[in-house]
């Protein structure tokens, strides 16, 4: 209740003859002491409301269980990790099925008003020429409508997609033969910590600060469909690699301070990551121009996050954190730390008396490494200054593909010819049912 349905409740109560205004400074005073005392009894709402703090935070416990319960993972005790028991790619879709429908929810009217003229940009499988084929990659820029073609798309996606961090470049692959989407793939800044990534090159602390800034993670990529029915995932993955998207990210990024050391670095790309958010990935794996073996497994993550946050519950979970430490709650720049979800989060379950291992959902990513350069090793650790970057030229890519991967494809399932694209709002519009 507010300060003013507090006096009057009390006057009405007790009949007090003081002056309404002395009671409500009393009863503010009172609540402000209270609100900024270490276990105060009551807590100040972003409505400007007070609470009791026993009953806020015994409601976002129960917020919190119900909704890690409800996707099927075990808070084993107050100290242990969560497991989950799934093991099928189906299984780890349904883990991500309460996120893609707040992701859905969240974008329903851009959905509603843009998806009639977006839909004219999908292929009918009868549109997709195998021989004519012409792949061409566009740097998508903000405000545009080939931006939302890229938000449209990613909807597509089983894995809710993220929106990135730090530097951020997207891109769309078109089909010149028909003007068709081919598919997207999205580049940004790296994780800080990603352990197997730090082993598998060898650096240390230091050298990892002065080159990290050499490498890029690749948090989105994919074909859409009827593409992805003849590998065009593959085709995404190695255009990711190809000297136009270097040179581009380089261009971009020339004469650019850096946001964290506010210093100017040499923007070359020596090496991407990515990672499986569904286990073993079918995508990458064996993917080779000519002998290079492009896309190399290094290893898993450890499972942490803050996918299973869904339903508004991070929303309250900030809402929480704001009351006594309104900078983090508010510090979601990139430059403010790593992973500023994570860090809320972890702040508010402590501040509930649960674990932090509750953002350990224990849903492992394989990591892939991407070298860029045949000394790509030598160039991050500090021990080579010059770059002997490999030649990908995205049309030898391109015909790489069609010649390897395609043309069979195209021979053995036909079926891709069947393809409607009214199946596209359809796959979208299925998220919007939460179970």
């Amino acid at each position: 209740m507010t300060v003013q349905d507090i006096v009057e409740a009390v006057s009405a109560i007790s009949g007090t003859r003081r002056s309404s205004k002395q009671l409500e400074n009393g009863i503010r005073l009172l609540f402000s002491r209270e609100v900024h005392r270490d276990g105060g009894l009551f807590l100040r709402l972003e409505s400007g409301q007070y609470d009791l703090r026993e009953r806020v935070e015994a409601r976002l416990r129960e917020r919190i269980r119900t909704e890690i319960e409800r996707q099927g993972l075990q808070d084993l005790s107050a100290s242990s990790p969560m497991t989950s028991q799934t093991k099928s790619k189906e299984d780890l879709r349904a883990l991500h099925r309460r996120a893609r429908h707040s992701k859905y929810m969240q974008m329903r009217d851009f959905i509603s008003e843009k998806e009639p003229q977006l839909l004219e940009y999908f292929a009918e499988g009868t549109e997709l020429n195998v021989d004519a084929f012409a792949p061409r990659v566009e740097a998508v820029e903000s405000g545009t409508w080939e931006n939302d073609l890229f938000r449209y798309a990613t909807l597509l996606w089983g894995v809710p997609v993220s929106g990135g961090f730090g530097r951020r470049v997207r891109f769309l692959v078109w089909d010149d033969s028909n003007g068709k989407l081919v598919g997207l793939f999205a580049l940004g800044d790296p994780v800080f910590n990603l352990r197997c990534r730090d082993q598998w090159i060898g650096w240390n602390a230091k050298q990892r600060g002065e080159r990290l800034y050499n490498v890029m993670d690749i948090f989105i990529l994919g074909a859409v469909p009827p593409y992805n029915q003849l590998l065009g995932g593959k085709l995404v993955a190695m255009l990711a690699t190809s000297n136009e998207i270097r040179e581009m990210v380089e261009r971009r990024y020339r004469d650019r301070p850096t946001i964290l050391q506010n210093k100017k670095k040499n923007p070359r790309l020596i090496l991407l990551t990515t990672g499986s958010a569904l286990g073993r990935s079918s995508l990458y794996d064996r993917i080779k121009y000519n002998r290079l073996l492009l896309y190399r497994r290094i290893g898993t993550s450890q499972g942490w996050g803050h996918f299973h946050l869904n339903g508004g519950l991070f929303e309250e979970m900030k809402a929480y954190v704001a009351i006594s430490d309104p900078e983090r709650a508010a510090a979601n720049r990139f430059g403010n730390g790593p992973n500023w979800k994570i860090r809320v989060a972890r702040q508010c379950l402590e501040g509930l008396g649960l674990s932090g291992n509750l953002l350990r959902h224990g849903i492992g990513r394989e990591i892939y490494a991407i070298p860029l350069a045949r000394n790509f090793r030598q160039y991050l650790l500090g021990e080579h200054r010059r770059i002997q970057a490999f030649d990908l030229p995205s049309d030898e890519l391109a015909s790489y593909f069609r010649e390897r991967w395609m043309r069979g494809r195209a021979l053995r399932r036909p079926e891709y010819k069947e393809f409607r694209k009214l199946a596209i709002p359809q796959t979208i519009h299925s998220a919007q049912v939460d179970d």
